[in-house]
């Protein structure tokens, strides 16, 4: 017996729930297109794997179920190409190696090039390490998350970074991370962008859009 693939789940609980495809949009903010194509595990046409998760969370929040066993499911049926769309396992053949035959001027090449590439390697990781931006990593809210004016925003960057949260500096913990609670007065779609700086002007921003509900 076949199993079902995320698509139809997901379909069969809108149709359970009576729900149409532009009353589930209007709740998630998702185009009707996009979810009568995730609904057909037509994932290929959709923007990305990433976009297809976020999708799948929006779904379980409005049904309110747990989203784990459908990204499990994703992932069991379909894998992610090089492009970054999804794809039908069977579709995704390994590549075979081909056999090579070395001989002694060749290693005596590749040993010069290694050589070089290994000192090349080193110079352009000390310069990017003196020119890249503050690391920044947010962990929460998530994309596309439900919740409600009053959320946490927790992350990490560099311990000597300044980090500031819709423009609000916050204090950062001897590890990088941080935490702060922030207040959301209006229902609807919200933007919340946090920027990590530094000390010589380098700057890294992250954004997450969530959807507010009282």
């Amino acid at each position: 017996m076949q199993t079902k693939k995320v698509g139809e789940i997901l379909k069969e609980e809108r149709l359970r729930q009576q729900l149409t495809l532009q009353q589930l949009s209007d709740l998630t903010r998702i185009k009707v297109g996009f979810l009568r194509l995730l609904e057909k595990n037509e994932f290929v046409q959709l923007p990305s794997a990433t976009y297809v998760k976020g999708y799948i969370k929006a779904y379980s929040r409005v049904f309110d179920f747990d989203e784990k066993p459908l990204l499990a499911l994703l992932r069991r049926d379909y894998k992610e190409d090089t492009a970054g769309h999804l794809l039908p396992r069977e579709f995704l053949k390994p590549i075979s190696k081909k056999r090579r035959l070395w001989r002694p001027v060749t290693l005596v090449l590749l040993t010069v090039v290694s050589i070089f590439l290994t000192l090349f390697g080193y110079v352009a990781w000390q310069w990017y390490n003196l020119n890249r931006p503050p690391r920044l990593e947010l962990y929460l809210p998530e994309e596309n998350q439900f919740v409600s004016s009053q959320i946490v925003v927790s992350g990490q960057t560099e311990p000597e970074a300044i980090i500031t949260i819709n423009a609000q500096p916050v204090a950062i913990k001897p590890d990088g991370t941080f935490r702060s609670e922030v207040y959301l007065p209006k229902e609807g779609i919200t933007t919340i962008t946090v920027e990590a700086s530094d000390r010589r002007g380098k700057n890294s921003l992250q954004q997450r859009t969530v959807y507010v509900k009282f």
